[in-house]
């Protein structure tokens, strides 16, 4: 990718925007406005546009004709859609993860499972520590198109939902099913640990679901 006119990439732009996403600089359903993000960045107008046309791409920004860019906002039917095709990668590569894990991976994956546990922690980064249990788990299948499937429908459910939306009671139950989740494969129960995550998963998706009906929210 080129560069702006002070040295930035498109790459690195991209990268900005996106963490501006993770870290709740940007919301859900809020205008874009080149000027404003080009001046935060601290590059030109050219590469911040094509960096959200990569993010339009990616689902994560909407075009709107004659209105602009605007951030994505998740929808009943994308979270249907999403679920069942995180459901499906997820079990799918049970099997291949508890043939890999040994002691150290295991540590790893019950180190993210510690830090998901403080509710006191800002709504959008217990969100983003959700996924990244759940991608930890993934990436020990060392099959890396699906992890990088999962990267990309964690990336859809997480930054296209509002943080404010998640529920303290929600985030409990989560918990709990991730310890269930943890405890299966720490006992290399492939079966068991299929049934958890799909457990999970249903939860997960009729919640979520569910509050962007009532306009509550819930964790992913």
């Amino acid at each position: 990718m080129g560069k702006s006119k002070k040295g930035i990439t498109t790459d690195g732009v991209f990268r900005k925007i996106k963490n501006m996403m993770y870290y709740n600089e940007l919301a859900p359903g809020q205008k874009l406005l080149y000027q404003d993000l080009a001046k935060r960045l601290n590059t030109s107008i050219t590469p911040v546009i094509q960096a959200l046309k990569r993010l339009e791409y990616s689902n994560l920004v909407t075009y709107k004709r004659n209105r602009g860019y605007f951030m994505g906002e998740i929808t009943e039917t994308e979270v249907k859609e999403l679920y069942l095709a995180r459901e499906a990668l997820e079990t799918y590569i049970i099997p291949l993860i508890v043939s890999n894990l040994n002691i150290k991976k295991l540590n790893a994956i019950r180190k993210y499972f510690r830090e998901y546990n403080d509710l006191s922690q800002d709504r959008r980064l217990l969100i983003l520590k959700d996924a990244q249990f759940h991608l930890k788990i993934a990436e020990f299948s060392h099959n890396r198109v699906i992890f990088r499937l999962l990267n990309e429908i964690f990336d859809e459910l997480s930054l296209k939902y509002r943080p404010e939306y998640m529920s303290d009671e929600r985030i409990k139950e989560a918990i709990q099913e991730h310890r269930r989740i943890l405890i299966a494969l720490e006992k290399g129960d492939v079966e068991e640990a299929i049934v958890m995550v799909k457990d999970h998963n249903e939860k997960g998706k009729d919640y979520v679901s569910g509050s962007l009906r009532k306009g509550k929210g819930v964790i992913l």
